[in-house]
């Protein structure tokens, strides 16, 4: 058996055991599980990559730690998940930066881009009015949090739009992705305690660094919707 081909048995296996620990209420299982994750990812990414990025092993690094803080009850461990997702947010802001093109969008572009962001903004400040309540003395940690990961999803949507690549592609759904996670996360934690926002928070939350890692073995190839404009 290849070891491409094991990695991702074993990546189907490790994510199905944290989803199920989430339906069963089986902490215990996700405590084994979950650490396992993510350095199975950095191996699926080793493996595949011509050349290793040293900033996107950071971004990976960073999602382990994040793990890791949310299963130990060390003081203050949210706060220290908190910040090493919104650092590992920052982060990929780089990656927007380094694929900037010139801007070049239809009038078709501006009107879905409108709608987007307008419902992006409605969403967002929803989750952000039925949570503050409870956020306590977390609450500018948090109110941080959601700006970062605003913006990140933001200028992901609008780098696609405009370069139309399959690495843009990727990026962006690995944002959305990390986006129905905490939305999740921060509704069962805030709002109402949910097993369903839980299975959900595990599922996205494993596959957000997965098409990460898809987004970095990827290529800039123009997909065909752009001949669309």
């Amino acid at each position: 058996m290849k070891t491409r081909t094991l990695i991702k048995i074993l990546l189907l296996l490790t994510g199905g055991l944290c989803v199920l620990s989430k339906a069963l209420q089986w902490p215990q299982l996700e405590l084994y599980a979950k650490p396992a994750t993510v350095p199975l990812l950095l191996m699926l990414y080793w493996f595949n990559a011509k050349r290793l990025d040293p900033l996107f092993l950071c971004i990976l690094l960073l999602c382990f730690l994040g793990d890791i803080f949310l299963l130990t009850n060390i003081e203050h461990s949210f706060i220290y998940v908190l910040l090493s997702y919104a650092i590992c947010y920052l982060l990929l802001f780089y990656y927007l930066h380094k694929g900037y093109v010139p801007v070049d969008y239809s009038n078709a572009d501006i009107l879905y881009l409108v709608i987007f962001f307008v419902s992006w903004t409605f969403i967002t400040y929803e989750i952000y009015a039925v949570t503050e309540a409870a956020m306590g003395s977390i609450k500018p940690y948090g109110i941080g949090y959601l700006i970062i990961l605003y913006l990140l999803f933001t200028g992901s949507v609008l780098h696609y739009v405009n370069v139309r690549s399959s690495q843009s592609l990727w990026f962006l759904i690995a944002v959305l992705n990390f986006v129905i996670s905490d939305a999740c996360f921060a509704l069962n934690k805030f709002y109402i305690a949910s097993i369903e926002f839980e299975i959900i928070n595990s599922l996205y939350q494993l596959l957000a660094v997965f098409f990460l890692v898809q987004f970095r073995l990827s290529s800039p190839t123009s997909l065909k919707l752009n001949n669309l404009n």
